[in-house]
């Protein structure tokens, strides 16, 4: 069964929608149960409750965040988001990354979300999760 790219799009504005007003609880009622969650020098996990402790663990490492998406591109039931970002860390630090977000959607839910970005710049500034 192929999906197609207008549902990929929905869900993921739906996802970026929620990640961009501060909603994990939106973030996370467009992923599956059993969602695939890699962000490159962070986290490697599988299942809704474990993205859950991670963007709880997450949300207070950067605070006065400017998110751009650069590009979108959706091709079937994959796509790929561009972006960079720039904020202050927990320590005061100025902090500016860029990177990509890998996602798979199927069957209206995010099932895989692999964000691949500095991870030199994540080691120096963020604590290990767990």
């Amino acid at each position: 069964m192929t999906i197609a790219g207008s549902e990929t799009r929905d869900v993921i504005e739906r996802l970026y929608g929620a990640f961009l007003t501060g909603d994990s609880a939106g973030m996370l009622a467009t992923m599956d149960d059993q969602v695939s969650i890699r962000f490159l020098g962070q986290v490697d996990a599988v299942g809704i409750e474990e993205a859950r402790r991670f963007f709880a663990f997450a949300e207070v490492l950067l605070r006065d965040v400017s998110f751009q998406i650069e590009r979108k591109v959706v091709d079937g039931e994959w796509a790929a988001v561009i972006w960079h970002e720039t904020a202050t860390t927990a320590s005061g630090e100025p902090w500016a990354n860029h990177g990509v977000d890998v996602i798979r959607v199927w069957d209206g839910k995010v099932c895989v979300l692999h964000e691949s970005n500095d991870v030199r710049l994540v080691a120096r500034h963020f604590p290990r999760y767990r």
